[in-house]
């Protein structure tokens, strides 16, 4: 894949604007000098009218001699994609760029070095991923759309891909699945509520040892989510499922802004480094040699805390025995 094409659909219809700008939790964690896209700024601010080159010279007499020692990262250049309409940053981050955001992830040390530099988050903390009404909402709507289409699975294994500490495993899973395995990155041991007796967490996958892997809440977070889907796609069997659930944080304004080259307001990049509409998944999908698109659909879950648009969607690896590719044309 070209450095510019896209990270979820790999077309290269791209077009790039200095629309990201790191959040402060995103930057401690991160080595954001690795961008070469960023934009920088001596006064933390745009001007929003043009100025005189009388008033220049007169604003640069202002500035220190060491003019380089008062720059401050401003922007990063996103990309958005015109065929499956996703944004993403333009710099290529690892998954051990970004590991150290999730070593830890939403552990007491997580929330004490968040609030450190994002005071607002204290009001949020303990309710981010542990509220009891996200865990009721998200297990039941997960639920219902697996039980809509139970006539797809076959039995066996299955694997949570990055599901932290196994909260979010509804009773489908349990009653349909041999056993239950959750690969994180993390840290976080399983919650009391999992049941220990066949939730395992895991640090080693078995290729095509799964009839079904879930992928909920990962594809917005990670670098290259195309390349992340055929990654996982490696520990599903020829035949089985896999669904992939996303926040559809891509609104008409976010578009707008991008279609007319209006910079002015930042989209922020945190933990949510990808933003997709329901065009998004169902693109990378379409595009990926060896699977196919089973369901798809959208709904607003309340979390407690916050109500978000989610997006899910159901595909199918091919039977046979060739590995999934991103060759699709």
């Amino acid at each position: 894949m070209r450095a510019r094409d896209c990270r979820i659909c790999g077309s290269c219809e791209l077009k790039m604007l200095p629309m990201g700008q790191y959040a402060e939790f995103f930057r401690l964690r991160v080595d954001t000098s690795k961008d070469k896209f960023l934009l920088y700024s001596r006064t933390h601010s745009i001007a929003t009218e043009p100025m005189s080159l009388a008033a220049r010279k007169r604003r640069m007499s202002r500035l220190p001699v060491k003019a380089s020692q008062t720059l401050v990262q401003f922007r990063t250049h996103l990309q958005a994609c015109e065929i499956c309409h996703s944004i993403t940053p333009c710099h290529e981050y690892s998954q051990e760029d970004l590991f150290g955001l999730y070593r830890d992830y939403r552990s007491e040390t997580y929330n004490r070095d968040r609030i450190s530099v994002e005071p607002s988050y204290a009001q949020i903390a303990d309710d981010v991923g542990a509220h009891p009404q996200e865990t009721i909402n998200r297990n039941i709507a997960v639920d219902a759309f697996l039980r809509k289409n139970a006539g797809h699975f076959s039995d066996g294994d299955m694997v949570d891909y990055g599901g932290s500490d196994g909260q979010f495993l509804p009773p489908f899973m349990h009653e349909r699945f041999g056993s239950l395995y959750v690969f994180d990155p993390s840290d976080a041991p399983l919650h009391p509520s999992t049941d220990l007796g066949r939730v395992k967490k895991t640090r080693t996958l078995q290729p095509r040892g799964y009839s079904f892997i879930s992928c909920m809440h990962v594809l917005e977070h990670v670098g290259n989510p195309r390349q992340f889907t055929l990654d996982v796609l490696r520990f599903l069997a020829p035949g089985g499922l896999i669904y992939i659930e996303v926040p559809l944080a891509l609104n008409e304004s976010i578009r707008y802004d991008f279609a007319h080259n209006i910079v002015d307001l930042p989209i922020r990049l945190h933990e949510h480094i990808n933003f997709f509409d329901g065009a998004g998944i169902r693109r990378l999908v379409a595009s990926i040699d060896g699977l196919e698109m089973v369901d798809d659909a959208e709904d607003l879950v309340d979390f407690g805390w916050t109500k978000s648009l989610i997006g899910r969607f159901l595909a199918r690896r091919a039977s046979g025995g060739t590995e999934p590719s991103g060759n699709r044309q």
